[in-house]
């Protein structure tokens, strides 16, 4: 499987310090959660995840990282082991599992009942899935007609099998519909649009480039050219 450097990152909105109430308990549940669901997202993501890239994503110090990843080992969220990096532990994974599926209900609200659009939820999902109980996600969840997906095509129960994979990694010259977006960033979101690639999109992959790692489609008879980044992150499935 292929490995690259992430470049995932929590919205600013979510970081820790960007809350007025930073002293008080709920602030440093909040930021404990905040960690935890971004190891997940990045071990989804990079597979095996270090203290510098935490760092990165949290956008703190990476002195700040080592703090609370060590307040997290003590906590029984994660392992840290010399030279293979992060791991979360099954409490950790059960808590990220919950967060990632309060806030891909919560998408999908902000969407159906708001209007907001696909690059405008992610950021305020991600600060009010630490705000409502499990029975409360549940409610929304029945509320909005069980949705199976959030608008960037993520399963709602997260481990759910889609039998998909990142482009960079599709078959060459087969029919190919885009299934799911794993990189929420809205400049990213806003990109994906521009060139067509959303949910539900058909296409195919015609080459590699074997230097420049530059990815060809074809896409209702147009070529069009794409990096690595886009490559990663756009999840395809054999149509």
């Amino acid at each position: 499987m292929l490995r690259r450097h992430s470049t995932l990152r929590v919205p600013a909105a979510c970081r820790p310090g960007s809350d007025a109430r930073a002293a008080t308990l709920r602030a440093e549940t909040q930021s404990i959660e905040e960690y935890v669901e971004g190891i997940y997202r990045l071990q989804e993501d990079v597979h095996r995840v270090t203290t510098g890239q935490v760092a990165e994503y949290m956008a703190v110090s990476p002195g700040s990282a080592t703090t609370m990843i060590k307040r997290l080992h003590e906590l029984g969220y994660v392992r840290h082991q010399p030279y293979q990096g992060l791991t979360l532990t099954e409490q950790g994974r059960a808590l990220a599992l919950r967060l990632v599926r309060a806030h891909r209900v919560l998408e999908v609200y902000l969407q159906r009942s708001l209007g907001l659009d696909w690059h405008e939820v992610h950021d305020i999902a991600c600060r009010l899935e630490h705000h409502l109980s499990d029975e409360q996600i549940d409610m929304i969840w029945e509320k909005i007609g069980r949705p199976r997906t959030c608008p960037h095509g993520n399963p709602v129960e997260v481990e759910a099998a889609l039998g998909d994979a990142p482009l960079a990694e599709a078959e060459t010259d087969v029919p190919l519909r885009v299934t799911r977006i794993t990189d929420e960033r809205t400049e990213f979101l806003h990109h994906l649009r521009s060139i067509g690639l959303v949910p539900g999109t058909r296409l195919r992959l015609v080459g590699r480039g074997s230097v420049d790692s530059i990815y060809h489609l074809e896409r209702r008879g147009e070529r069009l050219s794409v990096g690595p980044e886009v490559a990663f992150h756009v999840w395809v499935l054999r149509d």
